[in-house]
């Protein structure tokens, strides 16, 4: 999850809440873990699909709504005095998105805050700025107010990188400053690469780095922003966030016509977007009678920065604020109805712990509880072929791999002998979205079996796998002892050092139960995530349905 950190101080004075305990306790209330550290400095863990929290100004206007001390409103958009020009959108990088806040107070702890926030959107919502990256600029130091965004020949063009005064080459910049060595290669396409110009001059390379002649710096007090990406939806959702936390300030915004070959935009859009919710629904996820409760309905959306349209005893009106990328489907206002009201005003249900069935316990009674245990442990489910790339099954392989004769695409000519190589698969397509990425299936693979007519045979297995920014190993453990807790074999599991090839040596183990191999669980290798250019660390476990279902009949049979 996303930590923000911040003197302590500062973010009582900026959410006006001057009790420090009162404070923790608001956030906790907010699903925000916090922990004072050494020298009075807050950490605060945000969740990773509040965007609008990964800043200290969002987090201190979440607890100001929280608080009643504010309602929501959107900010005005005072001018549209930037044009942006994309007459042929940059190959690798299409989209852009501009806007300007002024009058915003910076001092040195502030401006490092900000990078701070730009870094933490790159890193996470951004994909380490494959996705989205963003520019940050002193408006009164842009030459002109009209922009060019293009892909530029990279010995043709010059610009002066942030923190110097030369002049270099693009091809210079990519290869030399530390920025260029690290993401120089993302938009990169042959001898061109993306660049914003004002009256002829580069003033960003994304999404490597901004040119010196726009820096920002404590005077600033007007920021230019820009938001570069492979997604039209992810740029545009992006610079809101970033307007969410400049106006804390109050300052007015400035937005951009982006004329593109076949559209005309005007960005920011700030309109909110209006939701309906329907009383019973929300009595039913809640457990209490919503339909007769309207006014604690009521406060509960205001104090989570909702604006309220119309609100009856069958159902809500709401505009859902500009910035809250992360409320897609009714049941997501729901989940902040009852974090207003407060969870611990909700009131329990005892429900009574599953029995243990001892008897009669078959493959589909086992992967069923499987999947409940890890549906209510936050992973997604997966149905994928029982067909794998051949070069997934070179990078992640696990004993002999069938090969298809005549296949019809290299999409599909090996058989999976392990469901890791599925679940690698998808999420090597899957890096574009929020993380952390928790997926799960349950599936055939194929094993050898020397005894068997065709020396082949199906085997039923469960793997799961998370992918983030930092993967924890702990928190595969927890889920795998979650699973085995269910068929009352917790005391019996072992861990061992394994030496499957493709984990990390020192990072993976193997999973036993009186003394019978169930499965796996491990790191994997770096080397093999850079071979198949996954950018993010992956932990995953698999055990065999067939081989736990074995176990407990032996036991409980």
């Amino acid at each position: 999850m996303p930590v923000v950190r911040a003197r302590l101080e500062l973010l009582m004075k900026l959410a006006n809440v001057f009790d420090a305990e009162m404070l923790r306790d608001i956030l906790f209330k907010l699903k925000c873990e916090t922990e004072v550290e050494e020298g009075n400095i807050i950490a605060v863990e945000v969740q990773s699909d509040r965007v609008d929290m990964f800043s200290v100004e969002g987090i201190a206007k979440a607890i100001r709504f929280y608080t009643e001390q504010e309602k929501f409103s959107e900010p005005v958009l005072k001018n549209v005095p930037f044009k942006v020009f994309v007459q042929q959108p940059p190959a690798k990088r299409p989209y852009i998105a501009v806007a300007a806040v002024t009058n915003v107070k910076l001092d040195e702890e502030r401006l490092k805050l900000l990078i701070d926030f730009q870094e933490r959107l790159h890193a996470t919502f951004g994909r380490n700025r494959r996705r989205v990256a963003i520019g940050l600029h002193d408006l009164d130091k842009l030459p002109s107010p009209v922009l060019e965004y293009r892909d530029v020949d990279i010995d043709k063009t010059t610009m002066i990188p942030l923190h110097d005064f030369r002049e270099f080459s693009i091809r210079d910049v990519l290869s030399l400053t530390e920025q260029g060595k690290l993401y120089g290669f993302i938009s990169l396409n042959n001898s061109f690469h993306p660049a914003i110009l004002s009256n002829g001059k580069v003033i960003s390379l994304p999404p490597v780095i901004n040119s010196d002649i726009t820096r920002l710096t404590e005077e600033t007090r007007n920021i230019l922003i820009d938001v570069t990406g492979t997604d039209f939806d992810a740029v545009n959702s992006v610079l809101n966030v970033i307007i969410h936390a400049l106006t804390f300030y109050g300052g007015e915004v400035l937005g951009a016509i982006v004329k593109y070959p076949d559209k005309e935009v005007t960005t920011p859009n700030l309109t909110s977007k209006r939701m309906r919710i329907d009383m019973g629904f929300a009595s039913s996820w809640l457990g209490i009678d919503a339909a007769n409760n309207v006014e604690l309905v009521r406060k509960a959306l205001e104090k989570m920065g909702y604006r309220i349209v119309e609100i009856n005893k069958n159902f809500i009106i709401v505009d859902v604020p500009y910035y809250r990328m992360d409320i897609l489907h009714q049941v997501d206002v729901v989940e902040d109805i009852a974090m207003g009201i407060g969870y611990e005003n909700l009131g329990f249900l005892d429900v009574e712990p599953r029995p243990i069935i001892k008897k009669g316990f078959g493959l589909r009674d086992v992967a069923n509880i499987v999947r409940d245990v890890l549906i209510g442990l936050g992973y997604t489910e997966l149905n994928t072929l029982t067909l794998i790339p051949q070069q997934i099954a070179e990078v992640i392989s696990y004993g002999v791999t069938p090969m298809v004769v005549n296949a019809p695409s290299n999409e599909i000519n090996a058989l999976r002998t392990s469901l890791a190589q599925s679940i690698i698969a998808i999420l090597k397509s899957s890096q574009h979205i929020p993380q952390p990425v928790k997926v799960f299936e349950i599936g055939d693979v194929v094993t050898e079996c020397r005894s068997c007519y065709n020396k082949w045979k199906n085997e039923l297995r469960v793997c799961w796998a998370i992918m983030d920014s930092e993967t924890r190993f702990e928190e595969l453990h927890a889920s795998l002892h979650a699973i085995i807790r269910e068929f009352g074999l917790e005391k019996k599991l072992v861990l061992r050092p394994c030496n499957i090839e493709f984990f990390v040596r020192g990072r993976c183990a193997e999973i036993s139960i009186d003394d019978v191999v169930i499965g796996f669980m491990g790191e994997i290798s770096p080397e093999k995530l850079e071979k198949l250019e996954i950018f993010y660390p992956i932990t995953l476990a698999e055990i065999s349905i067939n081989a736990l279902q074995t176990v407990h009949s032996k036991n409980f049979g």
